[in-house]
Order: structure tokens, then sequence, then C-alpha cells
């Protein structure tokens, strides 16, 4: 059975209209950036600079020999490879720049084995399932703002992507020679996802159209050729952890392709992102 991959596969999406949103499209990252666990934020209007005291801070008692910056290795204190990304997130999981496995192997090879992920941003897309068509677009509409039930699209690449409110620019390369690609999960089970679970190759219940559990894929800068998939994939995509801020998925898929036929599909590795705004995205339903 030959596949093409749409980009949130097939399903009945109903568009959103965006409220309220600003220019970027909701919560933005940095390559490198870190989230912050709530517990550490500092609430600077209870200190009070009256009790401190400059006497116990006098530069002139620091030895700069302690702390002299060309004494410190800073591949040893990169926050993107040494800080978990927040509380309740494995030490593995770090926002981008990261490194991956990324590639199209055969006729018509990208990526690579070693690929440079520069940024990642996670699309949450509402499910509110309506599979005789009882609901109406904008009673769908307002259940999409609050259903917890959610599928997620990590996109990825290897330079910085825009957090246009177009949720459809983010799938596209916006420079020659560079690539981008997206992981898609979506649950089985009408719960929520829970970091932990684990997903495989199946079909989301309760919903009008077929929509699979998961999907992949990896293009490059104005590419042409549209990777169009034989059978199903192979592997699983755990969720290592999850908030309303940020996704991290443990990634090991292999799909085989129709074009370019007899090319291979594989990501691999440990893929982070931060949560767009769901609100000027799509409902699955």
């Amino acid at each position: 059975m030959t596949r093409r991959l749409a980009i949130f596969s097939a399903a009945a999406l109903l568009v959103l209209v965006a409220c309220g949103d600003d220019d970027d499209g909701g919560t933005s990252s940095q390559p490198g950036e870190t989230i912050e666990p709530a517990s550490a934020a500092v609430d600077t209007a209870t200190t009070d600079p009256a009790t401190t005291d400059p006497a116990t801070t006098d530069p002139a008692t620091t030895d700069p020999a302690t702390t002299d910056p060309a004494t410190t290795d800073p591949a040893t204190t990169d926050p993107a490879t040494t800080e978990p990304i927040g509380a309740g997130f494995p030490a593995e999981c770090v926002l981008p720049p990261v490194t991956v496995t990324a590639q199209r192997v055969g006729t018509a090879p990208i990526g690579s084995d070693a690929f440079g992920l520069i940024d990642a941003v996670v699309v949450p897309l509402p499910i509110v399932p309506n599979p005789d068509d009882a609901l109406t677009q904008e009673e769908m509409k307002v259940l999409a703002t609050t259903t917890d039930l959610l599928g997620y699209t990590l996109v990825f690449a290897d330079e910085e992507i825009s957090r246009s409110i177009n949720p459809f620019s983010i799938y596209e390369p916006s420079t020659a020679g560079k690539l981008r690609g997206q992981v898609g999960i979506f649950p089985s089970a009408g719960v929520p996802f829970a970091a932990g679970d684990v997903v495989v190759y199946g079909e989301v219940p309760g919903l009008s159209i077929p929509l699979p559990t998961m999907g992949m894929d990896l293009a490059e800068f104005e590419q042409d050729l549209i990777n169009t998939y034989l059978n199903d994939p192979s592997g699983q995509v755990e969720v290592l952890g999850i908030t309303d801020e940020a996704l991290c998925l443990d990634v090991d898929l292999t799909w085989d392709l129709n074009d370019p036929k007899g090319d291979v599909l594989t990501l691999r590795g440990v893929f982070t992102g931060r949560l767009i705004d769901r609100s000027t995205l799509f409902v699955l339903g």
C-alpha cells in the first residue's frame, strides 16, 4: 500500500480562527534555551536591597583567578548539553541545538545520521471526536479551546523556525540547503498523553476519518519530490516528558518509501521542543 504523508495525516480538519495571538503565534524558544522549573523563579520584589551589605560582596575580596573565564571550558558548561529542560523532564530532554539521526538513504539521500538539529517547535492539535457529525463547527471550536485530548506534531530543522501565526509555514525550509522534518503522535486510547506512553503505528478511534497514531517526514528546501510511503512505519515513539510548555520524545522510526522508490527514511534520537499556541491551528474530529 502506498501512502502520501500529509501535514496532519488524513483527518477531518476544522480551521480555527486566531484569537488574540501576537505576531509570534505563541510561546517561542531560542536554540540552546532551557525551561526553568517554576520553583527556580526568583521574585525580585521580595528582595530588599537595603538588607544587602555591600561590604560582604566587596569585589576586592574576590580572587579573579578563581573566576577567570579562560579557565572555564565552555564545552562542559553548555546548558544545551548539560541542563534538563525543566521539572519532571529527564536529563536527556534538552532544547536544541542537539544531534539526532534524520536521514533519507537510497537514490535521493538527504540528512545525516548525525543531523545537527538547530530548532524545534511542537504543534498541539486539539482532538474533538465527532464521528457522527453531531457537533457543529462552532461547537467544535469551543470544545477545542479546552480539551485535554491533543495530538502533537514536533517540527524540527537545521535552521531557526519562524513562529508565524500561519501553521503551514513552519513545515517548509526557509533557506536553500536546509532541511525540515516532523514527528507526529496521536492518542490511540482516547486519553491525553503522559510521560512514559509509547506510541506504535495504529489508528485513532472515534474520528470521522481514519487518522494514524503517528507520522514522520523529512524534506529539503523547495523540494519538488514529496515523500510517499509503503506499508507501515517500523519502531516507536516514547513520550519522555510532557507539560503545557514543552514535549520531549524518544524517537526510533523507520519507513520505506515508494517515492523515491526504494529509499528509506529514519528518524532516531531525543527530540524536544516548546509548544506553540493551539488557537491558530486545527481541530481533529
